[in-house]
């Protein structure tokens, strides 16, 4: 047996510990670098580079373009509007227009998932495949709240479908791929990462889009956003026009439901309370005495509705639905929408500072009312308008007259107060009051004639806040809150 002095033994032994310290950094090092690589199982690599090449290969046959044929009136349209592909006038000074989306196969049989405002008023919908087929297509059901809709073609073969991914666990910062026809380029890949998420460009509740930096044009609406597995993760639908890169995606959990339920009724079923939700403020924490801005504020009650039926009133606090916290107006909205009709809930709120519970039936929502009326300008009767300045709000009324009922479509039955004028960079025009707006009450004390009025605002003090309910045409009731100017508004 040889033996070794203590000196080379020491040696061999830093040689071993080195050589096993090289190896195992060496294979963490490589480990990190391909953590680091998204792309190492989907993309090629050419020296440094990555690319979503493979990813668009398997991924482009499932994504199709979509042609709209629409009828436009020429004196409807604006001096700027300009056609994408016109066709020959039509009479009467209509014209024929093709626009185009984008969408993309949900099953093979020929069921299309696309934007409800690509094909929205469309005579004629045909579908493009990625060989160049044409088709026309069957419009099954269309969501305008969430600007989603599902077509159907009936094509020879099979179609390959997408896979759709699970956009909940999408991260910002995470890479994302765009297809779609972009100004009719049919096919076009654009590559960026998510930029944001639970974004919102009008106050509509489902809204809660992916934000993404991947370019996105007119035409790219409608079809999909796939992440680095080649999964659908949103549905590209709006781009910021105030800047570069900047896109909007529907995420894709909401899209599922939203097929599901036209595949199962031809249209969305949503639960419905009947209250007008607000979101809380902390001038109306002050004004309530209320420890928190979590729950909403009930601004109205609709008659005959689930919500009057449990005893719901203005002014009433939600806090909870069936034991789950509701942060905020969304929130509210999203719960109630995902209920099945007919579905007993339990909520929980605050009314006058105490505790209070209701137990409802939850029913289908009804269609929504779009219009919006813009109220005609009135010239301020001298004689019964209040002056701007009183009470630091910056607002001139006056009591109700025929000629008001007619001119901003006040409802018979209702009293109050209507503002005729609204001073600029006044606490009034800030809290988004107008003219035409029915002041009901203020902090919950009713206005039936210009003399309440003045009465209760003549308690208010600089920095006072002050909460008015207002009545809008078509009975849009909501509170408002505002804080009073230190000085008065000229």
């Amino acid at each position: 047996m040889v033996r070794l002095s203590k000196g080379t033994a020491k040696l061999v032994l830093l040689i071993g510990v080195s050589l096993f310290l090289g190896f195992l950094v060496g294979n963490l090092s490589d480990f990190s670098v391909r953590r680091l690589n998204p792309f190492s199982r989907l993309g090629n690599r050419f020296g440094n580079q990555i690319s979503f090449a493979d990813v668009a290969d398997r991924v482009n046959p499932s994504v199709v373009s979509v042609v709209s044929t629409k009828i436009l009136d020429l004196s409807q349209l604006n001096e700027g509007f300009e056609f994408w592909s016109p066709l020959k006038p039509e009479e009467k000074g209509k014209r024929k227009s093709l626009g185009y989306g984008s969408g993309f196969v949900v099953e093979g049989s020929g069921l299309i998932l696309t934007n409800e405002h690509v094909i929205d008023d469309a005579r004629h919908v045909t579908v493009r495949l990625f060989n160049g087929q044409e088709y026309p297509a069957e419009v099954l059901g269309t969501d305008e709240q969430t600007d989603l809709a599902v077509i159907k073609i009936n094509p020879k073969t099979r179609l390959e479908a997408v896979r759709l991914g699970d956009s909940d666990g999408v991260r910002v910062g995470d890479w994302v791929m765009a297809v779609g026809n972009p100004y009719n380029y049919d096919h076009t890949v654009t590559v960026g990462i998510v930029s944001a998420k639970d974004r919102k460009i009008d106050d509509i509740p489902f809204e809660r889009y992916i934000q993404t930096d991947a370019a996105i044009n007119f035409g790219n609406s409608g079809g999909p956003l796939f992440n680095t597995r080649g999964e659908v993760v949103a549905i590209n639908t709006a781009i910021s026009t105030k800047g570069r890169g900047i896109g909007f995606a529907i995420p894709i959990n909401l899209a599922k439901e939203v097929v599901h339920q036209i595949e199962e009724h031809g249209r969305v079923v949503r639960g419905f309370l009947g209250l007008r939700p607000e979101p809380i403020t902390e001038d109306h924490v002050r004004v309530l005495h209320l420890t928190s801005t979590r729950g909403i504020l009930v601004t109205e009650v609709d008659p005959n509705t689930a919500a009057e039926k449990s005893g719901i009133r203005r002014y009433d606090v939600i806090t909870e639905i069936n034991g789950k916290a509701v942060p905020d107006k969304d929130d509210f909205f999203r719960k109630i929408a995902q209920t099945a009709p007919g579905t007993p809930i339990r909520l929980k709120g605050i009314r006058d500072q105490k505790p209070i519970e209701f137990e409802a039936i939850v029913r289908e929502r009804p269609p929504l009312n779009q219009a919006i009326l813009i109220p005609r300008e009135l010239e301020p009767n001298s004689n019964q308008a209040l002056d701007l300045a009183h009470g630091r709000m910056g607002i001139a009324v006056q009591e109700v007259t025929e000629q008001h009922r007619k001119a901003y479509r006040v409802e018979g039955g209702q009293n109050g107060v209507i503002v005729i004028n609204v001073a600029q960079l006044s606490p009034a025009a800030e809290a988004g009051l107008v003219p035409g707006d029915l002041i009901l009450e203020i902090n919950k004390h009713p206005v039936r004639s210009l003399v309440e009025y003045q009465k209760l605002i003549s308690h208010f003090k600089r920095e006072d806040v002050v909460m008015l309910l207002i009545s809008r045409p078509k009975n849009d009731t909501r509170i408002v809150t505002l804080r009073l100017a230190d000085s008065p508004t000229r």
